[in-house]
């Protein structure tokens, strides 16, 4: 782990490497009602009142972040609004018990009356800090250099879409969560971190015809990765369902659970409403047999029949119930019986084959080349 006295020479770092670096919004809190900031030689600007402060020495700013105190809701803005960004020269800030690279900025959340903070932070930084919480900071180099060009292409391609991407009024690129990418703090970066970001800084993946595109990770395959079409219904060009080995001895073991016919028909029904705006007619379910090859459920619902992703039904049940998209469906005694390999959603990066890979010796283009076939590296910036 860093020490606070690398603090310096990393900030130096950053600056005389990556100038050219685009800087990514990332959400890092939300619906907030009181939001406390602290550091040394603050600047505060206040976008909503054109209005710029300096302070000197350590300082703790608080802001408060309930408007219907002080105004009624029809006065409150109807879309989220930059209010105030801070900064220090140090490169550092520190919300609560965490220390943030680059500059917090607060927006109001109106539906909400409270706050959303996010953290505005040079690409690599970002990175330093997210290969902790997305991967693991003492793994293999090489491992982590994989998973650094991963994340970044997941949002770099974000950044190139713009903040719209979900919300036409959203002012962030992407969430620090598992919808989009889990980053970290300063605390969070290591040696290993720090060398996997900088050997391969500025690189992300392009599908066959140049074009970027987001690369999807996840923790564990068991045994074959998935297509973005096969759990999400969008293609993404140039990806290919591979099979995996690599991760079958770490990690998550094979999980089963037993469904009962009633629960399972009710959460089929949801699915049908929900994604293809249908519904279970009768009661009598039949399935039909299923394999690890399927990305697909059939099943007879009295006398129709009826197909549903299995992501689909992943999505609804839950991750504890199904832990990954890579599952068989049997019939027994009117239980269903799930049996299934895996954790995550399945697509791109397999984390845990990564390590295994690493560990054999594999570097990270060959890792890369592996779980994106199709794919090319090359240097954004």
């Amino acid at each position: 782990m860093l020490k606070t006295g690398s603090c310096f020479f990393l900030l130096l770092f950053t600056a005389s490497a990556y100038a050219a670096v685009p800087s990514v919004k990332v959400l890092i809190a939300k619906s907030l009602k009181r939001v406390v900031v602290e550091g040394m030689d603050l600047q505060k600007t206040i976008h909503t009142q054109h209005r710029k402060q300096q302070y000197s020495g350590r300082k703790t700013i608080a802001f408060n972040c309930n408007p219907s105190a002080s105004k009624s809701k029809a006065q409150m803005p109807k879309n989220p609004l930059l209010v105030a960004s801070l900064s220090s020269p140090t490169g550092l800030v520190s919300w609560g018990k965490h220390k943030y690279q680059g500059e917090l900025q607060l927006l109001t959340n109106p539906g909400q009356e409270s706050c959303d903070l996010v953290n505005l932070i040079p690409m690599e930084n970002y990175i330093t800090t997210l290969l902790s919480k997305e991967m693991n900071g003492t793994w293999p180099v090489e491992a982590l250099k994989a998973q650094a060009v991963a994340a970044r292409t997941y949002a770099y391609d974000r950044i190139k879409k713009g903040m719209g991407l979900d919300n036409p009024d959203k002012l962030y690129h992407l969430e620090s969560s598992e919808k989009d990418q889990v980053s970290g703090t300063f605390h969070d970066i290591t040696e290993k971190t720090l060398k996997a970001a900088k050997e391969t800084n500025g690189m992300i993946l392009v599908g066959p015809s140049g074009k970027i595109a987001p690369a999807f990770f996840h923790s564990k395959c068991g045994g074959k990765t998935l297509r973005p079409d096969q759990v999400w219904g969008g293609v993404e060009e140039g990806y290919r369902s591979v099979n995996c080995t690599f991760c079958q001895k770490t990690g998550m073991k094979d999980w089963n659970y037993q469904i009962k016919g009633q629960k399972l028909t009710s959460m089929v029904d949801q699915v049908l409403k929900r994604y293809y705006a249908d519904e279970i007619q009768g009661s009598e379910v039949k399935l039909m047999p299923d394999s690890l090859a399927n990305s697909e459920l059939r099943m007879y619902v009295g006398d129709r029949l009826h197909i549903i992703k299995k992501s689909y039904l992943r999505n609804l049940a839950g991750r504890e119930l199904l832990p990954s998209n890579n599952f068989i469906v049997s019939m027994k005694n009117k239980e269903f019986m799930v049996k299934g390999h895996g954790y995550g959603h399945g697509v791109g990066l397999c984390q845990l084959g990564a390590l295994e890979l690493a560990k054999r010796g594999y570097d990270y283009r060959q890792i890369l080349s592996f779980y994106f076939p199709r794919h090319r590296l090359k240097k954004a910036y």
